[in-house]
C-alpha cells in the first residue's frame, strides 16, 4: 500500500462522501480519529519543506462547492434533539483551526460540550446556549494580539470556518455571542484564568431549516475603491443623528432579515390589550357584517408588524391598512392583516408607493414610534395623521414617557455591562432604529402644534411588570435576581396609588380628534 508520506501516492485531500462515525467516538472518545494535523506536502515541494511528522489522510467527507457552502449556509435557531457524532464535531473544529490568526499564534482553545449537565449550566448563563446538543465554547489567549482586537478577529476567522465546514457535513450552527458572564463560562468547562471566551458555536442536526436566506444589503450599498464615498447608518441611538431615508434602510434590512419572527412580550400585550378595551371596546367582532362596510384602521410604521398583527385579532370589526417608510417592509405587513390590508407610504410616496387616503379613516394608530423619530419628522408624522383621519375619527397614540422608570432600567442595563447600541435599546422589545423616551408635556404641546387635540390620556405600568423581571434578570447571579424580583414587588404596590399610574406609566397612550371638533 503506498505510504502517506508519499507525493506521488498521496490521497487525494478534495472532500469525498460522508464517512460513518468510528466506534471510538459512537462510545465517546475525545480523540480526533481520521483528522490530520497538518496537509499531505506538497507534491512540487522538496523534501526538506514536506512535513516532518506522520500525516494521516484526510477522511471521506462530503464534496462541496466553496460557493455552495457560502450561499447555503443559516444561522439555526432550533436543533433536534438528537447527539452529534464527536468524529463531526472534530471534523468541524479542524476547518476551524485553519483559519488565519494574527501573526500565525494559533492561541484558540475549544472545548466541544456535549454533556447534558454542563450545557444545562451553560444554558443557565445564557438562554441561546439551551438549544443544541453540543456548544463549543470558543477561547483565545487573553493577552495575545490584543491590538485592534486581532485576538477576536482571530478566533471570529475560526468561528466562521467551522460554520461553513458543519454546513457542508449537514449540521447547522448558531453563532453565539450573548454568553452571559463569559467568566462564569471560562470556569465551567475549566479553561484557565489566562484564556478569554469570545463566542460559543452551537452545533447539532437542523429541526427545521429556513426556506430563504437573509436577504443582503446591495454590494454597491457597502462597497468603495480608494476612498469612502457613501452615508453611513448611524450606530447612534439619538433620532436626530438620523436622515429619513438612512433609517427607512436600516429598518427594511432588520425587518426582512429576521426581527419579523420575534414575539411580543407579554407585559407589552397586557398594556396594548388594556388600551383597547379602554378606548375602543367596541369592534371586537365582524360577526354578519360584509367587510366594506367595516370601519377603517390605519396602523402607521409598524415595523415588524407584531403589534398590528395583534391588533387585527383583537379588533376584527376594524379594516386594517399600512403605511410605512418601505414598500417591502408594508407589504410584509400588510400580509400580517387577515383579510391582507393595503399597504401604504409615509413620508415618502411615488408612483408605485402611494400615500393612504386623506380623510378615509376612523382610526389612525402609530405604537412606539415616535420615539424614533427627530422633531421635525414627529410634527411632519402628527400633520400626516391628522389628514388621514375621516371626520369624526380619532386618533390612538402609544408612547414610552420619560418620566418613568425606562431610562433608569437602561442605565443600569448599560452599567452591568449589558448588550448596548441601536440594536438592543427597548422601545419596548424590539426597538428598531434609534430611541429617545418622550416627556409628555412636551410631546402633547407638539400634537396640540399639528391641529390636534387630547381627549383623553392612559397611564400603564408605572413598575416593571413580574414578567418582565424575570426576563431581564434570567442571567443575574441568584442573589441579584432575587433583590431585582423584591424591589419589583415594593413598586408594584406602589403603582396601586390613584395618582402612579397616569403620571409615572411607562405606557402612555392619547386619544386624540381634530383641534376644531366639539
Amino acid at each position: 500500500m503506498p505510504s502517506a508520506q508519499d507525493p506521488e501516492h498521496a490521497e487525494d485531500p478534495r472532500p469525498g462522501p460522508p464517512v460513518a462515525p468510528s466506534p471510538e467516538h459512537a462510545q465517546g472518545s475525545g480523540a480526533s480519529a481520521g483528522i490530520p494535523d497538518a496537509p499531505p506536502a506538497d507534491p512540487g515541494a522538496g523534501a526538506e519543506e514536506a512535513d516532518s511528522g506522520d500525516w494521516t489522510p484526510l477522511p471521506e467527507l462530503p464534496r462541496s462547492d466553496f460557493w455552495d457552502a457560502l450561499y447555503q449556509r443559516r444561522s439555526i435557531r432550533r436543533f433536534k434533539p438528537d447527539p452529534v457524532p464527536r468524529e463531526l464535531v472534530d471534523q468541524v473544529m479542524h476547518a476551524g483551526i485553519w483559519a488565519p490568526s494574527s501573526c500565525n499564534y494559533q492561541m484558540w482553545d475549544l472545548v466541544a460540550v456535549d454533556d447534558p449537565e454542563v450545557n444545562a449550566d451553560l444554558a443557565a448563563l445564557s438562554l441561546q446556549m439551551g438549544n443544541a446538543p453540543v456548544n463549543i465554547v470558543v477561547s483565545y489567549g487573553r493577552d495575545f494580539s490584543e491590538e485592534n482586537q486581532a485576538n477576536v478577529q482571530s478566533a471570529s476567522a475560526l468561528i466562521q470556518n467551522m460554520s461553513l465546514a458543519a454546513q457542508v457535513l449537514g449540521l447547522g450552527t448558531f453563532w453565539i455571542t450573548q454568553t452571559g458572564d463569559a467568566e462564569k463560562v471560562r470556569e465551567r468547562v475549566g479553561l484557565p484564568r489566562d484564556r478569554r471566551v469570545i463566542a460559543v458555536l452551537a452545533v447539532g442536526f437542523p429541526k427545521t431549516l429556513p426556506k430563504k436566506g437573509p436577504k443582503r444589503r446591495p454590494l454597491s450599498q457597502v462597497s468603495h475603491w480608494n476612498h469612502y464615498a457613501g452615508r453611513a447608518i448611524p450606530s447612534s441611538v439619538e433620532p436626530e443623528d438620523w436622515e429619513p431615508d438612512l433609517l427607512a434602510l436600516y429598518q427594511r434590512a432588520r425587518v426582512l432579515n429576521g426581527l419579523r419572527h420575534n414575539k411580543p412580550r407579554a407585559w407589552e400585550v397586557r398594556a396594548l390589550d388594556t388600551a383597547l378595551e379602554h378606548f375602543f371596546p367596541d369592534g371586537a367582532s365582524a360577526q354578519g357584517k360584509p367587510r366594506e362596510s367595516l370601519p377603517r384602521w390605519l396602523d402607521v410604521l409598524p415595523c415588524t408588524g407584531i403589534v398590528t398583527e395583534r391588533l387585527t385579532r383583537r379588533r376584527p370589526g376594524f379594516r386594517f391598512d399600512i403605511a410605512e417608510r418601505s414598500a417591502e417592509v408594508a407589504s410584509f405587513v400588510a400580509g400580517r392583516v387577515k383579510p391582507r390590508g393595503e399597504a401604504y407610504a409615509w413620508p415618502s410616496p411615488g408612483p408605485d408607493f402611494e400615500a393612504p387616503p386623506a380623510a378615509a379613516y376612523d382610526v389612525v394608530s402609530c405604537f412606539y414610534r415616535f420615539e424614533d423619530l427627530s422633531a421635525a419628522e414627529r410634527a411632519q408624522l402628527a400633520q400626516s395623521m391628522l389628514s388621514w383621519l375621516a371626520p369624526g375619527g380619532r386618533a390612538l397614540i402609544g408612547f414610552v414617557s420619560r418620566r418613568s422608570f425606562h431610562d433608569v432600567s437602561e442605565r443600569l442595563r448599560r452599567r452591568r455591562g449589558g448588550p448596548g447600541g441601536v440594536e438592543y435599546v427597548l422601545s419596548p422589545d424590539p426597538n428598531i432604529g434609534p430611541f429617545r423616551a418622550l416627556v409628555p408635556g412636551d410631546f402633547e404641546a407638539e400634537l396640540r402644534a399639528a391641529g390636534f387635540a387630547i381627549e383623553e390620556r392612559l397611564g400603564l405600568q408605572a413598575a416593571p411588570q413580574p414578567e418582565e423581571v424575570d426576563f431581564r434578570a434570567r442571567n443575574f447571579s441568584p442573589r441579584s435576581r432575587g433583590l431585582a424580583h423584591g424591589l419589583g414587588r415594593m413598586l408594584g404596590w406602589l403603582e396601586r396609588l390613584p395618582t402612579v399610574q397616569p403620571r409615572l406609566g411607562r405606557f402612555q397612550y392619547l386619544l386624540l380628534r381634530r383641534g376644531q371638533e366639539r
